[in-house]
């Protein structure tokens, strides 16, 4: 018997989670809310989005697409509407990101995943639109690439890059969005490649260039982020330099802009 109600509940849950052929879409009551099933194409034809909607919020399963007719989105929203599960799509099909919305805005813990490879690609904690906690990157054999230390939306804390093989490759510290203290670059070997100091963003103190092997090359000495001597920097170590300030612990994570159209 209690198979029979198991199945019942399965055919009733069913019938109600997918609109019939004669289901009415775009209902709005007298106060211009949105009620019941909702759906919108592009001027193509193409379906743009379907999904339930309750009082003028989405509730249950939303899906969007692209106009070319591929998975965009899936939208799995709390009964109240107030917060949604989301997986999102590249066109190829390959998952892009998955997260958990509160209202519009990235909360708990976010996966992005790698265009080609589908591959895990960062992992970040959101706490109500503000990144909060490690922000950590991954070669797409999963070993760590990165990891980047945020609060209150602001690099602050550890920062560490790795070479493939979860070998240390960088390990410095961010305050308020700006590097300061300890500066460490290693070989592949786990050798000291540049070590220094950072003062407010910018290069301070002593600065000592290693050889691969080890041995110092050469020392040179910063004061608010210039060194008298800054011409004797190679051309390898120059690009090194122009590329941490340019560059400082990004990470192009997808747009969920590019995934979530708006529901009009």
């Amino acid at each position: 018997m209690k198979y029979f109600s198991l199945i019942l509940t399965v055919l009733s849950f069913s019938f109600a989670a997918f609109p019939q052929s004669d289901t009415i879409f775009n209902h709005t009551d007298s106060n211009n809310l949105k009620q019941g099933y909702w759906k919108r194409n592009y001027p193509n034809g193409k379906l743009m989005y379907t999904g339930f909607f309750k009082n003028n919020r989405p509730v249950g399963i939303m899906k969007r697409f692209y106009e070319s007719g591929k998975l965009r989105a899936i939208m799995n929203y709390s009964t109240d509407g107030e917060t949604a599960c989301a997986r999102l799509f590249y066109e190829n099909g390959n998952p892009a990101a998955e997260g958990k919305y509160s209202r519009t805005l990235k909360d708990s813990i976010w996966t992005y995943y790698s265009y080609y490879s589908k591959a895990v690609a960062a992992r970040e904690s959101w706490v109500k639109g503000i990144r909060n906690g490690m922000m950590v990157s991954y070669f797409d054999n999963g070993d760590i690439s990165e990891k980047l230390e945020w609060k209150d939306n602001k690099k602050s804390g550890l920062w560490e890059q790795y070479f493939n093989g979860n070998v240390l490759k960088l390990k410095a510290w961010y305050v308020d969005n700006k590097l300061e203290g300890e500066f460490v670059v290693y070989t592949i070997n786990s050798n000291p490649y540049i070590t220094g100091n950072y003062r407010n963003n910018l290069r301070d103190g002593k600065w000592t260039f290693y050889s691969e092997n080890g041995t110092v090359q050469q020392v040179l000495n910063y004061q608010s982020g210039k060194a008298a001597e800054s011409e004797k920097l190679n051309a390898e170590q120059q690009e090194f330099f122009r590329n941490i300030d340019e560059a400082q612990g990004k990470f192009k994570e997808p747009d969920e802009t590019d995934f979530l159209s708006p529901s009009r």
